[in-house]
């Protein structure tokens, strides 16, 4: 089994929390870390930080989940009650 990152877009619309719990428990026995969702944030370099202002730059949170391979990460990311999207990386052992 292979792990997956989840990145959720950041949106403007709201998703009710039932959905999301609705989602969780339907791939239940795939989810590593259900993760958490993010307010604010910095993008940092050696140069120093500075706030994340640009919308289109925004991350909503993340999960961690178990699949096969990349095509079954995405069918279980096709669920997500994210109206803005999910980002799926493949996590690669080190």
């Amino acid at each position: 089994m292979k792990k997956f990152l989840f990145i959720y877009n950041a949106s403007n619309d709201a998703d009710s929390d039932d959905a999301w719990m609705t989602w969780f428990t339907s791939i239940g026995q795939s989810v590593v870390d259900m993760g958490n969702p993010f307010n604010g944030g910095k993008i940092v370099t050696s140069a120093g930080g500075k706030d994340i202002t640009e919308w289109s730059d925004f991350i909503g949170g993340y999960s961690l989940v178990n699949a096969v391979d990349m095509d079954a990460a995405v069918a279980l990311a096709k669920g997500c009650p994210n109206k803005a999207g999910v980002r799926v990386f493949e996590a690669i052992p080190m």
